[in-house]
């Protein structure tokens, strides 16, 4: 069994899929120099082993993925770690589960943060992602409302990115002291700091390994967010299922065309008539977090708000939309004729290798029927492979 699992459970927009993807890349060094095991064929598979042991709905493909990511920690002598965000908002029970089932392995949990004024916009965008409607103005509403849990965009956003109250969940059965803070560093820091922080934690040195180019969950921008704000009412509407609107209005259209216009773009900012509440909040989870006794790696005056100079939608003209609109349409119509050429094409070959296939089958059927009459009568099927060679003559 692994001596110690890292479950590094968030929060989301804390830099979590940078790391999963740093992890994945370095699989191999991390096993072969640092003895750190990243369980899983696929990262994906991490994802089914959270959704089963928090039982996340029905998905049969989760079904059994936690007994199986544990038996691969098990069956490891060092190190491992497990990264997905889904974690951070897990109840008491479910908490206690993991650490029973990953015994007698030692639990660290790692936590990654970052300032609540980065947060705020780069949560609503996220939130558009998955299907919300509610307006920029709605959700700020609501997550600074003094009873936030009473509204839904209230419990959506602090389900996930109550500091002190998910770090206080974790520790009061992991221990503060294996509980672990790691801050993101403000705007201007070394690309590659989160890392080293988390390299930090896991007791490793952090050189060595690849660390760019490998992207992240990119933000929208603020004109692609709102697109997709109110596309979603409209994919309601229309009947659309979960699985249906995740393909091709998340994954197709926001991730893989929308999220690469965000330069071209507004960014949403904090307005400054939130500021304050900014600030109150980063206080108390600065003071919560200092008093806790977990182990904080950073600074916690990282969590201090950034505020930046951006736009709101009201800004924005209907033409930005439009623009928007048209270019992802024109973008995704355009992936998805290449995606149509490149399954013509694989049809193709697999008809040529099916054609060869027969064809060997064919052969072979020949040749076993040769081998049959062969062994059947040797000495008149000798004879007769004997006229026809001298025939060939």
């Amino acid at each position: 069994m692994s001596q110690r699992v890292f479950l590094h459970v968030g929060l989301p927009k804390s830099g979590t899929s940078y790391l999963q993807k740093l992890l994945a890349a370095n699989k191999p060094r991390l096993k072969r120099d640092a003895g750190l095991l990243f369980p899983g064929k696929k990262w994906h598979q991490q994802v089914l082993a959270v959704r089963d042991v928090r039982d996340m709905g029905r998905r049969r493909a989760a079904n059994g993925q936690w007994a199986q990511l544990v038996g691969e920690i098990a069956a490891w002598p060092g190190d491992s770690v497990i990264s997905m965000e889904w974690l951070c908002a897990a109840d008491e029970p479910h908490i206690r589960r993991m650490v029973e089932d990953l015994a007698p392995a030692t639990i660290e949990v790692v936590f990654t943060a970052r300032d609540v004024a980065r947060t705020l916009p780069a949560a609503w965008q996220e939130f558009m992602q998955n299907r919300y409607t509610w307006t920029w103005d709605e959700f700020l509403e609501g997550v600074t409302s003094a009873e936030p849990l009473e509204n839904e965009p209230g419990r959506v956003y602090w389900s996930q990115q109550d500091l002190p109250g998910l770090v206080g969940r974790w520790s009061a059965v992991v221990s503060p002291e294996r509980t672990h803070v790691v801050t993101l560093p403000h705007p201007g820091a070394e690309p590659d700091i989160l890392w080293q922080r988390m390299a930090q934690v896991f007791g490793i040195e952090a050189g060595g390994y690849v660390v760019d180019g490998l992207g992240g969950n990119e933000s929208l921008g603020l004109e692609s967010a709102e697109l997709m704000r109110r596309l979603n009412p409209l994919t309601r509407d229309a009947g659309l299922n979960r699985t249906s609107y995740h393909q091709i209005f998340k994954h197709a259209l926001a991730k893989r065309v929308l999220a690469k216009r965000k330069a071209e773009e507004s960014r949403l900012a904090l307005p400054a008539a939130h500021h304050e509440w900014a600030r109150a909040t980063a206080a108390r989870q600065i003071e919560t977090l200092r008093s806790s006794g977990v182990h904080v790696v950073g600074d916690l005056a990282d969590l201090e708000p950034v505020f930046v100079d951006g736009a709101q939608p009201a800004d924005l003209s209907d033409g930005r939309l439009l623009e928007a609109a048209l270019a992802g349409l024109v973008t995704l119509a355009s992936q998805t004729e290449r995606a149509e050429r490149e399954r013509v094409e694989l049809e193709k070959r697999n008809s040529r290798l099916q054609t060869r296939l027969t064809r060997a089958e064919r052969r072979i059927s020949r040749l076993s029927t040769r081998v049959s009459e062969f062994e059947e009568a040797p000495l008149r099927s000798g004879l007769r492979l004997r006229a026809r060679s001298l025939r060939s003559r």
